[in-house]
């Protein structure tokens, strides 16, 4: 079994955890991620520096978290170094995210799961009685602790025996599709908005959902075919209508040569008098 299917099984049993969370744990991320995730979705290279920073954030948090376990200040230092990263350096952003964001996707599809760690990672869940009732906010919040620790401890489990061929796929994932950024600006820049909105609008929906009492991961796994090409398509068609519709940044010499033209404007239209 491959890593990305057994983490797909971890969150299976988060959502069952979760079911049970206090409700403002996921009313108010699932609302505030489905706005952000709109936003980026539609007009990510309108407020492009906005959108890198909240891309940087996010993988810097990841990686934080990979690192670190559950720790919230390096967790933090991440995050916050990879929202300044993406808005101060937007045009190497996209493409070192778009690289970062292939190489996640390449070693989720193509490594294969530690059998030893997956007993922990499925059955480890904290104990949350045989009662129905809803658990409180402080309590919801260290079951998601849990989780967050287990996955990142099954992620990192994974990553351990990791041969040199192995390493050398993803670093030329990696590479090709840094290559690929730093030529194609624009489209990076779309595509990282583009899947950034889908992936934020994909998970305020899940947090929404289970909070009806719904079980939408379990559905996507039973169809995981027909919402993969959804998601693409949805991705896909974020990445088209920012390229049509919003417009291209402006680059320094083009403001310059409009400020010259200005200047000379004065001086043609007194000759034509």
């Amino acid at each position: 079994m491959r890593l990305g299917a057994t983490v797909i099984e971890i969150l299976k049993s988060f959502e069952q955890a979760a079911s049970r969370f206090h409700p403002a744990v996921l009313m108010a991320p699932g609302v505030a991620l489905m706005v952000l995730g709109l936003v980026a979705w539609l007009g990510g290279m309108y407020l492009r520096r906005l959108t890198l920073a909240v891309a940087g954030a996010v993988a810097g948090g990841l990686v934080g978290l990979l690192v670190s376990g559950t720790n919230p200040s390096v967790a933090g230092a991440a995050a916050a170094g990879g929202a300044v990263f993406g808005a101060f350096l937007p045009r190497l952003a996209p493409a070192v995210l778009l690289a970062a964001l292939g190489m996640a996707v390449v070693f989720a599809a193509t490594t294969p799961a530690p059998a030893a760690a997956a007993p922990r990672m499925l059955f480890g869940k904290p104990n949350l009685g045989h009662t129905q009732e809803r658990l409180t906010i402080r309590q919801s919040l260290d079951v998601m602790q849990s989780y967050t620790l287990d996955l990142t401890d099954y992620v990192k489990a994974a990553a351990r025996p990791l041969k040199t061929a192995a390493l050398a796929i993803l670093a030329a994932a990696g590479l090709v599709l840094l290559v690929v950024g730093l030529c194609l600006k624009r489209l990076a820049g779309a595509v990282v908005a583009a899947t950034l909105g889908t992936g934020l609008i994909l998970a305020g929906m899940i947090a929404l959902l289970i909070l009806k009492g719904s079980t939408p991961i379990a559905l996507m796994q039973q169809r995981g075919a027909l919402y993969g090409l959804v998601l693409l398509g949805m991705a896909a068609a974020g990445t088209l209508e920012q390229l049509v519709l919003c417009p291209a940044p402006r680059r320094p010499e083009d403001e310059t040569r409009e400020s010259r033209g200005r200047q000379k404007e004065p001086g043609r239209q007194w000759r034509n008098r």
